[in-house]
């Protein structure tokens, strides 16, 4: 059986994978989605220093030993949601203006720092972009395709 390594860090097992080797239903994108969901609460709640493994696999309810297997530890997990979340939907405004896009843009900006509820999560990815170098390339590719998306302003 040959495995190919995808962007958790976990082995797929390919098409000639033995039965029983692959999980049906979703669950491997469940558990990816419940520790992504745990590290945003803990980055939000304790910021990047007082975020632990043990408070993810705590509040993710996946075991601390299948963390460090399949993520290697803190910086893989953040990392980690870092991509989740440029796997989103948002695409840039289309207000029918360059002026009017780039003012939403700004907004959309803004908002997303200043709204308590928001900022949380935003900000404890900068700061830990600061502590770790696996976050800071994280965070580094999730702008870079943000700002790809946004070509689409330009373009127009």
């Amino acid at each position: 059986m040959t495995d190919k390594v995808v962007a958790t860090g976990e082995k797929e097992p390919t098409a000639d994978a033995a039965p029983g080797t692959r999980r049906p239903g979703g669950r491997t994108a469940r558990t990816r989605a419940a520790v992504r969901d745990a590290v945003l609460s803990g980055l939000a709640d304790h910021g990047y220093p007082g975020l632990t493994v043990e408070y993810v696999a705590d509040h993710s309810g996946v075991h601390k030993t299948t963390l460090y297997r399949r993520w290697g530890g803190l910086e893989g997990l953040v990392a980690d949601a870092l991509d989740l979340a440029g796997e989103d939907t948002w695409t840039p405004p289309d207000t029918g203006s360059l002026e009017g896009d780039l003012r939403e843009l700004a907004r959309e900006v803004v908002d997303s720092f200043s709204d308590e509820a928001k900022a949380a999560a935003p900000t404890a990815f900068v700061a830990a972009a600061f502590q770790s170098e696996r976050a800071a390339e994280a965070l580094h590719a999730f702008y870079a395709e943000r700002f790809r998306r946004c070509e689409a302003v330009v373009a127009r």
